[in-house]
């Protein structure tokens, strides 16, 4: 079974019932059409029973993470069983996310939905355009087994907006037969004109930013001035000669680029070192000197939603234990459950390389998580000058 990635969209989608797929990239983080007005929170004993709730989840999700006995869910992911289980698998429909922006912009135009999965950097803008409403964690038996670190980084005002859940890493991905371990130190390696032709990046604006940002030495990755933000664009544009191209599709452009040995150097989430290596190609994964980028994602709870305890039913059923640790082993991505432990992991190696049968690994300090950028029209405007150049 072809392993999925949170941010690639499957091309089988089109063809599963019920399911409204929008294609195309949404606006930058300033995009949607939502009240910025502050949510209400309604008390429990002022809402409806569940059984008098309409139980019709509407729900804003990256392509592979559809509940598992549901039609859509194709991959083998067990969580979100529970639920259907109980309420049955075609109350269930999902609109499909490709990338971070598209996430505010869908859940601006085309809800309102119950539930949308965006990722933590996105939180704010989400707030602020009144888009979703805090959670109740009392309704999550599961919450209290969650990592405080990703828990807080959740919340806005005091208040629980995003219940975490998947988490991960974003460095080079290269071939250990073919690059000399003298040059794969840092971020620097995909600027060595030694590699001119074998380099490939992301077609991402806000991360190449940000990997740029770290080269120069810019801790500040997602906060940067103006000046640092020029800089940043003059370095890819340095860049852009050695590039063999930007790739948008994991499985349809840099997997079998990378396998065939088109290129041998790529931007990279971990679980395409896993996957290159089990294809028998000799890979490692980059442990920059400025550090690896890494991400977090979780559910967020609709403003408008009618089904509030169905939503919360819905997301204990992903949160639970028996559904981070499937969704580990399944993905090779890391889980906000901080009771899972790294025996649970089957692949030990890639336990201990990753770190990710640790779910305080995030929080190291070699670790840069992406975070909002308040200036984040700056960084599209300046990753178009670099297509442009």
């Amino acid at each position: 079974m072809q392993q999925l990635n949170r941010r690639d969209f499957l091309a089988a989608g089109a063809a599963l019932g019920g399911a409204a797929l929008l294609g195309g990239c949404g606006s930058s983080s300033s995009g949607g059409s939502a009240s910025s007005a502050a949510a209400k929170t309604t008390p429990l004993s002022k809402r409806p029973d569940i059984a008098k709730e309409p139980g019709n989840l509407s729900i804003l999700e990256w392509g592979g993470y559809e509940a598992g006995g549901t039609k859509a869910q194709t991959s083998g992911l067990w969580a979100g069983t529970p639920y259907t289980q109980e309420f049955g698998k075609h109350s269930l429909v999902y609109t499909y996310i490709v990338n971070d922006d598209q996430s505010l912009s869908k859940a601006g135009t085309s809800g309102p939905f119950d539930i949308m999965h965006p990722c933590n950097e996105m939180l704010p803008s989400f707030v602020s355009q009144g888009l979703i409403q805090p959670w109740d964690t009392s309704l999550l038996p599961s919450f209290k087994n969650l990592n405080p670190f990703l828990v807080e980084k959740g919340q806005v005002n005091g208040k629980q907006y995003m219940i975490p859940w998947d988490w991960g890493y974003a460095s080079l991905l290269y071939r250990a037969d073919k690059i000399d371990p003298a040059d794969a130190t840092g971020w620097e390696l995909a600027w060595n004109p030694k590699y001119k032709g074998k380099i490939s990046l992301w077609n991402g604006s806000g991360s190449n930013m940000e990997v740029a940002a770290l080269k120069l030495g810019y801790h500040n990755m997602d906060t940067m001035s103006d000046s640092q933000i020029q800089a940043a664009k003059n370095t890819l544009i340095q860049q852009k000669p050695l590039n063999k191209f930007y790739w948008s599709s994991e499985y349809e452009q840099m997997q079998p680029a990378f396998k065939s040995g088109d290129i041998w150097i790529t931007y990279a989430w971990q679980d395409a070192f896993v996957s290159m290596g089990k294809a028998g190609l000799k890979v490692a994964y980059l442990n920059p000197s400025q550090g690896k980028l890494s991400w977090f994602c979780g559910y967020t709870l609709g403003s408008q939603t009618k089904n509030f305890f169905h939503a919360h039913k819905y997301v204990e059923s992903f949160i639970n234990h028996k559904a981070c640790v499937q969704m580990t082993n399944l993905f090779y991505y890391g889980t906000a459950d901080k009771t899972i432990k790294p025996s649970e992991v089957q692949d030990h190696k890639l336990a201990k390389q990753l770190n990710i049968g640790d779910p305080t690994a995030i929080e190291a300090s070699d670790v840069h998580l992406q975070s909002w950028q308040p200036q984040r029209p700056k960084y599209e405007v300046a990753w178009q000058e670099v297509l442009a150049a």
